[in-house]
């Protein structure tokens, strides 16, 4: 954001990712309606202590934030585990506003005659999807009795390129993405190994890891010499479509199979529902990470589980995605008002979090990259995109939520006892 001298682009992502996220889960407790955040159980062990005082930060500083506005908060940020994995077991995004109600359970998810026939494909590894990690696959399941019946899917993460300033698209964003100034100690990471000036370009996952000798307890399917380019050919092998190929003027982002789902399921009607479902061997946390969930909520879709981890250069989708036929006058239309609706949410989530965040909140050294942020907005209130991007380019700086709230709030006055009980 300022980027420039000794200003810290990782310290402004991890207030505004916390802003986000505490704007979020006020937004909710005022209403009456707690807001939980999930951990993969198998990390129980290992992650639970750190994870239950991460999540009573943000709870102390929401009810912090409602005690001193007199708004006596009716809800908490609570902490929990997400569903055990089981084989397609599923992530929901559960459109309460058609009367949708929470599945029973994730693992057997109840669906149309045709959904199922096409779940079970998938589930079955019968069509051709992305099988590596975070291989989470978009599905519609389509209970319509007239016009379109057919459920949707696989949708697999597809990797894009985002589109240069002066490229039209259906969502305007007339605010710019943020690239590293070419000086900026972030590349270093990006330097492949044992070369002069041959940097991985932004965005693309793993590639802080282009310093790193390529892993030895990975697959190496294009005999990369480096670990950024050997997460990227094995996620290639894997299945992964990538669109374009990325110069150090570009920004790769990732569009999840949910987000894709969203999509495809407003157009079919209420009748329809988004999942996701897990495949592979490397995915088995059956929650959603904090990127796709801001989209979801913004959208009326919520999804059954929530979790703190990454979320690595998500994006939406900016225009149709069909491979192979042509997109219809629905389909951009839908792609637009949805992602408008998006950024107005996140327009409202990041101002309020920021609002949140008062100077007794925030670690010391955190303080003025929160200024900033503040300054930042002020300035370009006008640009009702501004927030979204600056959510894009957060989460362009790869990392955990967990790990960027931790570094940007002090600890809880007192860490209270959470009994966590696992979603079904």
């Amino acid at each position: 954001m300022t980027d420039y001298g000794k200003s810290n682009p990782s310290f402004e992502a991890d207030v505004i990712m916390t802003a986000v996220v505490l704007g979020l889960a006020v937004s909710y407790i005022k209403n009456l309606v707690p807001i939980r955040f999930d951990m993969d159980p198998r990390d129980k062990d290992k992650e639970w202590e750190l994870f239950k005082e991460v999540v009573q930060r943000l709870n102390s500083t929401a009810v912090g934030y409602l005690s001193r506005n007199n708004l006596l908060p009716s809800g908490t940020v609570e902490a929990g585990f997400a569903p055990l994995h089981t084989k397609g077991a599923v992530v929901v995004g559960v459109y309460h506003l058609a009367g949708q109600k929470t599945p029973d359970s994730v693992n057997e998810p109840e669906l149309s005659p045709k959904g199922k026939v096409l779940y079970e494909k998938i589930r079955n590894e019968q069509l051709p999807r992305y099988v590596g990690r975070g291989a989470y696959t978009g599905f519609v399941d389509n209970w319509n009795t007239v016009g379109d019946t057919n459920p949707v899917g696989p949708l697999s993460t597809v990797r894009f390129l985002a589109p240069k300033p002066d490229v039209p698209h259906e969502t305007p964003m007339s605010h710019p993405r943020w690239l590293p100034s070419t000086s900026s100690e972030l590349w270093r990471l990006r330097l492949r190994r044992n070369t002069q000036d041959f940097y991985v370009p932004w965005g693309m996952i793993g590639g802080d890891k282009a310093q790193n000798s390529p892993n030895t307890w990975m697959s190496n399917p294009t005999n990369a010499l480096n670990e950024a380019d050997q997460i990227t050919g094995l996620m290639k092998t894997q299945g992964m479509v990538f669109e374009g190929e990325p110069t150090l003027s570009d920004i790769a982002g990732y569009t999840h199979g949910m987000i894709q789902a969203i999509y495809k399921a407003y157009g079919l009607g209420p009748s329809a529902t988004p999942y996701e479902i897990t495949v592979g061997t490397e995915t088995t946390k059956l929650a959603s990470c904090v990127p796709c969930s801001l989209f979801m909520i913004a959208l009326g879709y919520p999804p059954t589980s929530i979790h703190l981890g990454r979320g690595e250069s998500w994006v939406p989708l900016l225009e149709p995605y069909a491979p192979g036929r042509s997109s219809e006058s629905v389909e951009r239309a839908v792609i637009r008002d949805l992602n408008n609706s998006w950024q107005d949410e996140c327009a409202e989530w990041l101002a309020l979090g920021l609002e949140v965040l008062d100077q007794a909140a925030v670690t010391d050294d955190h303080q003025a990259s929160v200024t900033a942020v503040r300054q930042y907005l002020d300035t370009n209130s006008r640009d009702n995109s501004v927030a979204s991007v600056l959510i894009l380019d957060t989460v362009s700086i790869h990392d955990s939520e967990m790990s960027r709230i931790s570094r940007t709030l002090n600890p809880a006055d007192s860490v209270e006892s959470i009994a966590p009980t696992p979603r079904q």
